[in-house]
């Protein structure tokens, strides 16, 4: 009887790991403030002023960062209600939390903070800088002028220089703006314990790039996803709708080809062709753009 109320409590305790590491009268605020949040981020995406959009992502940020002070808060996981994405690094080091305000000129604003897994809150605000960013394919940025979009995946990379060197590559979605949309992969590492953004492990016709922006027409949709089994990301070749129209990427739609990245000895090279049958619409995660509301995470890529 004993050994069998030992297993019964062992599961018990299994089931409830996270909200033990957290003490009741902290998880009883985190509730409160995750309560608030809610009605914060409906104001975040539905209200019809603009101001009040962005007052309200203000008032996320105070509202997030006083839950992540709550001592093991990083053993939280969060509501679903809450217009988040929440992105946990694959060995567990940290965690990525991202949104975004859309303004009345339908252009997308990114906030977002680099959690880290310490004893004591290590948190990294993370502004959007991607409005002044130039050739973002060519630099190094950190957190404080970062390429902003939402994440929504993470591939941990290791590169040999001078010995190990741990890289996580980001894939990420931006609504941009009215014009077109953009799908991200980006490079996070950390030197001396900060966060950089970028760096040159991505290789195209044999030159090395620190991110890949994929842009394309606003009304389009292109998938860009990463496969575990084949080790590559996959994602729509885009063309412009008219040759005339090269390099305008506004007017690029996906033609119903795929290229890609595989990941050889620590780089991403670039594969021009892939064979690739699409999947269905819910099978792998999706991000939609829609007119007058945020950018939200949908389950999918």
């Amino acid at each position: 009887m004993l050994q069998k109320f030992g297993i019964i409590l062992l599961f018990l305790l299994s089931m409830n790991t996270v909200k033990a590491q957290v003490a009741a009268n902290d998880l009883a605020f985190i509730h409160s403030m995750e309560d608030t949040l809610i009605t914060i981020g409906d104001t975040m995406i539905y209200s019809p002023v603009e101001a009040s959009r962005f007052i309200a992502s203000y008032r996320m940020i105070r509202g997030l960062k006083a839950i992540l002070s709550v001592s093991n808060s990083y053993q939280y996981q969060f509501d679903s209600m809450l217009p988040i994405k929440v992105l946990y690094a694959p060995d567990n080091k940290f965690r990525i939390i991202t949104w975004n305000v859309i303004s009345d000129e339908q252009s997308y604003r990114y906030f977002g903070a680099i959690q880290m897994n310490t004893d004591t809150l290590t948190l990294f605000p993370l502004i959007d800088y991607s409005d002044y960013t130039e050739q973002p394919e060519n630099k190094t940025l950190d957190n404080n002028n970062w390429y902003g979009c939402m994440y929504y995946d993470i591939i941990p990379v290791k590169k040999k220089k001078k010995g190990p060197i741990q890289f996580y590559t980001l894939l990420g979605a931006d609504g941009s703006d009215i014009k077109s949309n953009k799908k991200v992969i980006d490079v996070l590492w950390f030197d001396e314990g900060q966060p950089r953004f970028g760096y040159p492990i991505l290789s195209i016709d044999n030159k090395l790039q620190y991110r890949y922006v994929l842009e394309f027409a606003e009304e389009a949709w292109a998938t860009l996803r990463f496969d575990k089994i084949e080790n590559k990301i996959i994602y729509d070749h885009v063309e412009p709708k008219d040759e005339n129209m090269a390099g305008f990427f506004p007017q690029y739609l996906p033609d119903g080809t795929y290229e890609g990245f595989e990941l050889i000895k620590g780089i991403w090279h670039h594969i021009n062709e892939i064979a690739y049958t699409k999947r269905e619409d819910g099978d792998v995660p999706n991000y939609q753009k829609t007119k007058g509301k945020t950018l939200r995470y949908q389950g999918g890529k």
